[in-house]
């Protein structure tokens, strides 16, 4: 079974494999679906080869594993066009190993995929406030998702919660992907999840119940369609009006917010893409080093060009806070909400 997914121009996503790993990306990004003869720039396989290939000698191949499940992730040469990558996973449930490989190698992949057709995969959130396109840049666990998912229940467009593209000319596109929601949503996003399906929300709940018998052990993130939330998928592009970085610190006190450069966004940016590529560096090593890197220089110079002239805020918040007084005090200050 094949599809394709544009992301944007001359970002195409072809995937491979059995009906269950092709359906699984579809649930993903089924909003930019296309023909899926559409010139890829990138090609996942998961399972056998496409068409039958055999994946080539020239291939790296790394095995690992997550708790439960494992994956052996196999990358092509990056040097050729279109970027490819086999992957394989084992364990249970199999939707968890393919959703950390999504995380992990399918969209990092993607973000190199994205600098050759002129853009920037960021690990962001976007968010139409009343004064124009917020853009949240953030690391993993900083709160993106809970402020998108509270944002969209007040009825605000979002444009992605974790990931959103971006070109030289500061054109931000939405990016479809389901939202990430673990249990404390019910107390980080009250309202937001009163709105969700009440199954939804039973599964949210008896997530919450596993992640405590199991002291943390079993504690993966629900996806979530947009829609639940009143979410729809508007492709045209926005331009920025301001700019946050947000960094949940363990030596603050209370919620800062102070002025920032546009070199300083652009350093966060990269310490957040250079964080998400992690596993894939790891996977492709000393072969991959370059191209990453050459990456990185690319991205810096796609991002100080699509942010010249946007407002950025440095927003730091204490790491000890509750994720109900963070999340709330956070979009506060963000201009999202009234203050509590």
């Amino acid at each position: 079974m094949t599809a394709a997914f544009a992301f944007a121009p001359g970002l195409v996503l072809r995937v491979a494999g059995p009906s269950s790993a092709v359906a699984q990306l579809r649930s993903e990004y089924g909003p930019c679906e296309v023909a899926d003869d559409a010139p890829p720039a990138l090609d996942i396989v998961f399972g056998s080869p496409m068409s039958g290939r055999a994946t080539p000698p020239d291939a790296i191949g790394v095995t690992g594993g997550h708790k439960t499940v494992t994956w052996r992730i196999t990358l092509g040469n990056p040097a050729n066009e279109p970027l490819c990558a086999w992957v394989s996973t084992g364990g249970w449930p199999a939707s968890f190993a393919r959703s950390l490989v999504q995380g992990y190698v399918v969209e990092p992949l993607l973000s190199i995929a994205a600098v050759r057709s002129g853009h920037v995969l960021l690990p962001g959130a976007a968010i139409v406030a009343d004064d124009g396109l917020l853009v949240v840049i953030g690391r993993s666990r900083a709160g993106k998702s809970t402020i998108a998912a509270r944002a969209l229940a007040s009825g605000q467009r979002v444009l992605g919660d974790d990931q959103v593209l971006v070109d030289a000319a500061g054109r931000w596109r939405p990016f479809p992907r389901r939202l990430r929601f673990y249990p404390d949503l019910a107390v980080a996003a009250p309202t937001a999840f009163a709105r969700l399906r009440p199954g939804t929300r039973r599964v949210l709940r008896l997530r919450g119940v596993v992640a405590t018998a199991t002291g943390g052990f079993v504690r993966p993130s629900l996806a979530v369609d947009p829609g639940e939330l009143g979410g729809t998928w508007e492709p045209e592009p926005v331009l920025a009006t301001r700019i946050a970085l947000v960094e949940r610190r363990a030596d603050a006190v209370t919620i800062a917010v102070e002025p920032a450069t546009t070199e300083r966004a652009v350093e966060w940016a990269r310490q957040v893409l250079v964080e998400q590529r992690e596993r894939l560096a790891s996977i492709g090593g000393a072969t991959w080093r370059p191209s990453l890197q050459a990456t990185a220089l690319a991205e810096a110079d796609l991002l100080l060009a699509a942010m010249a002239g946007t407002l950025v805020n440095a927003v730091v918040v204490p790491a000890g806070w509750s994720a109900a007084e963070g999340i709330a005090r956070t979009a506060a200050a963000l201009g999202l909400e009234p203050g509590p």
